[in-house]
């Protein structure tokens, strides 16, 4: 993949799209073959750093802010403040952010996931079908938000199986 692409990740339900990301993110080991992010082994932490992301339907605490449950994941992160407010505006979600998550609508559940892979500060972000269970305009503001972040520069993976979203999205090629 060349850097600063969007690509898309096409195949059916049950196709392996999902395990493969796993793999990528390292939450599975592949029974074969070697997993390269960024020129290099994805193998422990180190060989996935500046790669973030999501699988699967995002997981909140319900009860906390958006803002809190982005404080619980920062405080893993190594370096300086985390950039919450920046994210919480870059997703479209300021003004919203000390609302509990499960008062959320699924679109902006799907927001607060893609701010919380921001919160790394990656190069590249993986998405697991980042529209899955959205309204048309939810759809329209996630679509949006990933034209966004790659006119950004940021390299997107996103998986569907949906030819349609993959063509709206897609600008890079193999």
């Amino acid at each position: 993949m060349r850097r600063g692409d969007v690509y898309g990740f096409l195949g059916p339900n049950g196709s392996g799209k999902n395990t493969t990301i796993q793999a990528i993110l390292g939450l599975v080991e592949p029974t074969e073959g070697e997993v390269r992010l960024l020129g290099r082994p994805a193998r422990g932490p180190a060989g996935r750093e500046g790669v973030a992301g999501f699988v699967d339907a995002p997981g909140f605490y319900g009860y906390l802010s958006a803002r809190d449950n982005l404080k619980l994941l920062a405080a893993n992160k190594r370096k300086g403040q985390p950039p919450i407010k920046q994210v919480l505006e870059t997703v479209g979600l300021l003004g919203r952010e000390r609302d509990k998550v499960n008062t959320y609508s699924t679109g902006m559940k799907q927001r607060l996931a893609i701010a919380a892979a921001l919160m790394r500060e990656p190069e590249v972000l993986i998405l697991d079908e980042p529209t899955n269970g959205l309204d048309p305009g939810g759809m329209r503001d996630v679509r949006s938000l990933i034209d966004r972040l790659n006119e950004d520069g940021l390299t997107v993976f996103l998986s569907s199986h949906l030819l349609a979203e993959v063509e709206q999205l897609a600008t890079g090629s193999p």
